[in-house]
């Protein structure tokens, strides 16, 4: 189950690979955007709608870099007051060299970070972040956290062609990642429409080379019905997820099959397929032999 404290593609990284898109909204400080107690009160919903068996995790993800909501912590401790599942928080790791967001992301039980560059150059290639936020700043960060954290802390490692997938970057990122001893790399490709469309994956002799540097797991998949939508309409529920997160037609299937009987998914498919083609808000991309859809955006200023 995941949950978004800020609003979308707000962020202080633009990556070359975001699902989302390029950023919107570049941020330099945290903010309240919107109050504990109404995230809460969504989330106690969904709770509601669920059978506990249906989540093994609350993530705390957000649809830019969900360090950025300065009630972070507080969002944490409430979260794990209304249910009993861990929470985790996969973030770009950029403001870990402030002690504050330290202090808040290590309430979580499960920390993900980004792991794609080795470098200042790299991560300007890749990430693209803020000017201030340099590759110094974050590694002293990551190391710092990794002293203070006494969870379970995963680091991920999103395979570009090109750009970090050569014996020279895998060898420089896994030296990096031994200071700061994760307790799993998980090796990632772009597996919904990136960024910018010039962005590849990399061959499979990549991956393996990746996966054999690392000893990590490969999670380069996309995975079936993991989305749920407490909104009446289907066609609502479907522009909400996808203003989030890029949608297949497989995943609206199976998003229906939670909802109706198997002789009604086809043509309420079909008639979300017709809303989504006319809407303008909405981008259809064909990608790797499927056809997704998600909120046309255009580019924010870079502020640097």
């Amino acid at each position: 189950m995941g949950i978004s404290p800020i609003p979308t593609k707000t962020c202080n990284y633009s990556c070359v690979y975001c699902q989302l898109g390029r950023t919107l909204r570049y941020a330099r400080e945290r903010q309240m955007y919107y109050s504990v107690e109404d995230i809460m009160a969504q989330l106690k919903q969904y709770i509601e709608s669920l059978d506990s068996e249906e989540y093994d995790v609350v993530t705390v993800v957000g649809d830019g870099e969900p360090t950025l909501y300065s009630g972070l912590g507080r969002l944490i401790d409430e979260i794990h007051a209304v249910q009993t599942r861990p929470v985790a928080i996969i973030s770009n790791g950029a403001l870990l060299f402030q002690p504050d967001v330290r202090e808040e992301v290590s309430r979580a039980d499960i920390v993900m970070l980004n792991f794609d560059s080795w470098d200042q150059e790299s991560l300007k290639r890749i990430n693209r972040p803020l000017s201030e936020l340099t590759f110094s700043k974050r590694m002293q960060g990551y190391r710092e956290f990794r002293k203070e954290f006494t969870g379970m802390l995963y680091l991920e490692v999103m395979m570009v062609k090109d750009l970090n997938d050569s014996d020279v970057a895998l060898e420089n990122l896994a030296h990096l990642a031994q200071q700061i001893q994760p307790d799993n790399v998980f090796i990632n490709t772009p597996v919904r429409p990136p960024a910018e469309s010039w962005v590849r994956i990399p061959d499979q002799d990549r991956l393996a080379k990746a996966a054999e540097i690392f000893g990590g797991s490969r999670i380069d998949y996309l995975p079936e019905g993991a989305f749920i939508s407490l909104s009446e309409d289907p066609v609502s529920g479907v522009l909400n997820i996808i203003s989030r997160h890029p949608m297949r037609l497989e995943d609206i299937r199976a998003l229906l099959a939670r909802r109706v009987t198997p002789e009604e998914i086809e043509g309420l498919l079909e008639n979300i397929r017709r809303a989504l083609a006319s809407n303008p808000s909405v981008e259809t991309i064909s990608y790797r032999s499927s056809t997704f859809y998600r909120i046309r955006r255009a580019p924010a200023k870079r502020k640097v």
